[in-house]
Formats: structure tokens, sequence, C-alpha cells
């Protein structure tokens, strides 16, 4: 059998809030939502890529450590990562500077609403400005 997507499902505190932060500050557009009479689940989707949220009962989000999601990251690989970063950095969004790395990745991140890391890179054959 052959798998044909992966489609992460993040989930997070507030439906709205995300996804009018995918939308209006990603450029994500919503693919469906499902939830009478509030969603309470959404795909989103920009370019190739899809993601799905949806909005647990807020006890179960609110007993998670903060650090839960220090160690999920999430990445995306844009057709140009200096042009995103520049554009996205222009419309103030809280984007780390792009670094290149000892693995050959020009990359940055930057953290969603949910503290969920989103991080952003292109190979390059540049040397490292960072050191692992």
């Amino acid at each position: 059998m052959k798998l044909t997507a992966l489609i992460p499902m993040l989930s997070v505190r507030y439906l709205q809030r995300s996804i009018a932060f995918y939308r209006d500050r990603l450029g994500f557009h919503v693919i469906n939502a499902f939830g009478d009479p509030s969603p309470k689940w959404c795909m989103l989707g920009r370019d190739a890529i899809k993601l799905m949220l949806n909005e647990p009962p807020a006890a179960e989000t609110d007993a998670l450590s903060p650090q839960a999601k220090d160690f999920q990251v999430y990445y995306f690989y844009p057709e140009d990562v200096i042009a995103l970063h520049e554009a996205w950095a222009r419309d103030g969004l809280p984007v780390t500077d792009l670094r290149v790395t000892g693995y050959g990745m020009k990359e940055f991140e930057l953290r969603d609403p949910d503290n969920y890391w989103l991080w952003f890179g292109q190979e390059t054959a540049d040397p490292p400005t960072v050191h692992e």
C-alpha cells in the first residue's frame, strides 16, 4: 500500500486565533472546517502544504507543560527562504535571524500563537554561520 500524504494536526487553544494567524499572517487558506456552532477543527492549505488544527477541551490543553512543544518542530521548505524571511520580517512577524547550519541549511524560525516551532529552510552551499 502506498502512502500519499502526511498532514500534521496541531492542537490549539483558540482555533479562531490560530486560523487568523495562519491565514492572515502566513498566507494559508481554510480548506474545510467542522463543528457547530463554532468550528473545533479545520484544514488549512498553502501551495503543496496542508495542516489540520483542532481545539480540544481547554482543561486538557491547560494541563500541558509550557515546554511540551519545545521538541515539536514543523519544518517547511520554501522555494526562496531569503525572500520569505524578508517579507515576513517586513510584515512584523517575530522571525529569527537567518543562519546557515552545519548540516547545509539556510533557515529561520518563528513560533505560532500556541508556541509550536515553525522552521523554514533551504539547502545551501554557504559556509555555516552557526556551529552546533
